[in-house]
């Protein structure tokens, strides 16, 4: 593994979810930027680049750089959302099977 490569590859990957943070902080869809890194986390992971600790710690990170939270104190527990649908009359939630909706 060539030590060059594994750190362009780590800046590059810092880079994109700093900016997959920032698009969601903003509330804009960054559903593509969600694919296009875990694309590039895949190939890195096949190329020996990084391993998937690496990418977590990395991901976990850049999150509290952007939100100043950890990701598991940002996300909300499933009970609220379900709460937020119902106080919303968003029915579109439960038509979700509830163990996708668990994951």
């Amino acid at each position: 593994m060539n030590y060059l490569q594994r750190e362009l590859f780590l800046i590059t990957l810092h880079q994109q979810f700093t900016d997959m943070f920032l698009a969601s902080k903003a509330g804009k869809d960054n559903a593509e930027q969600k694919l296009r890194s875990q694309g590039f986390i895949h190939a890195g992971e096949l190329l020996e680049l990084c391993s998937r600790q690496e990418v977590q710690q990395l991901m976990e990170q850049v999150h509290h750089e952007v939100f100043g939270v950890s990701i598991a104190k940002r996300q909300p527990s499933e009970q609220s959302r379900r709460q937020h649908a119902l106080s919303l009359g968003d029915y579109d939630y439960f038509d979700e099977p509830a163990i996708n909706r668990l994951r």
